[in-house]
């Protein structure tokens, strides 16, 4: 491969990986990978490498000597650069399945990124628009959680049942992305749900019913009284953002 050829190479190379993250924005798909916040960014560096790309192969076209050989070193690497390219444009891409949560876990504290501020803004939503994040946040972050008790809920989330809950009780959880679904983290709220045994692990449901108290390991969290609980669709975006 000639030098004149490499430059072209990279050029292409270059400009498939921005064209990949820009398409990934523009489905959005991109919030299977990341945090919203993070997507700026991921705009702008996509915008950069197809630029760069522009700029590689405006210079290959100044190259005067076509006789100059690319290193076989650099030969290799540009081919390797080739096989996540081709995986990201061919695999479709998916979000974390529930089943994850048997490695990772479920917890019901707020992620550390979550913001004590917010709390103010919290309080200002319906209950019944509150997410499973929220819930948790509040009860994590306010002085007087007794407030919350008999308030309504209505939640969306994935089915796990823990060892340590009752036969009438199980988790629904969601994930949260605090940077990318490398640090993936479920949370969940245990429902107080007497029909508990027909519902399918990791399924998703709706969740209805009203806020109270549950005491374990010394502390108080939110526990849900379910009314109702229906089995519905995996959300378009299953992911929650702190």
């Amino acid at each position: 491969m000639t030098l004149r050829a490499g430059r072209s190479f990279q050029a292409l190379i270059l400009a498939l990986m921005g064209l990949y993250l820009l398409s990934r924005i523009w489905n959005g798909n991109i919030l299977l990978y990341i945090n919203q916040r993070f997507v700026v960014l991921v705009f702008l560096a996509g915008l950069c490498l197809v630029v760069l790309a522009q700029f590689l192969y405006a210079e290959r076209l100044e190259e005067n000597n076509n006789r100059e050989v690319l290193a076989d070193s650099w030969k290799l690497n540009l081919w390797w650069l080739t096989i996540p390219i081709l995986i990201g444009f061919l695999i479709p891409a998916r979000p974390l399945s529930p089943s994850a949560v048997v490695n990772r876990g479920v917890s019901m504290d707020a992620p550390l990124s979550a913001r004590i501020e917010d709390t103010a803004s919290l309080l200002s939503l319906s209950p019944t628009e509150r997410t499973v994040l929220d819930w948790i946040r509040l009860f994590s972050y306010s002085e007087d959680i007794q407030q919350f008790v008999g308030q309504p809920v209505d939640v969306t989330g994935f089915v796990f049942s823990d060892g340590r809950l009752s036969d009438s009780q199980f988790m629904v959880g969601r994930f949260t992305i605090t940077c990318c679904v490398a640090d993936a983290t479920a949370l969940g709220m245990i429902v107080e749900y007497p029909g508990f045994a027909v519902l399918k692990e990791h399924s998703w449901v709706r969740v209805q019913g009203t806020i109270d108290l549950l005491e374990r390991d010394g502390r108080l969290f939110p526990m849900i009284l379910a009314k109702s609980v229906e089995a519905v669709p995996q959300p378009e975006q299953p992911y929650l953002f702190p």
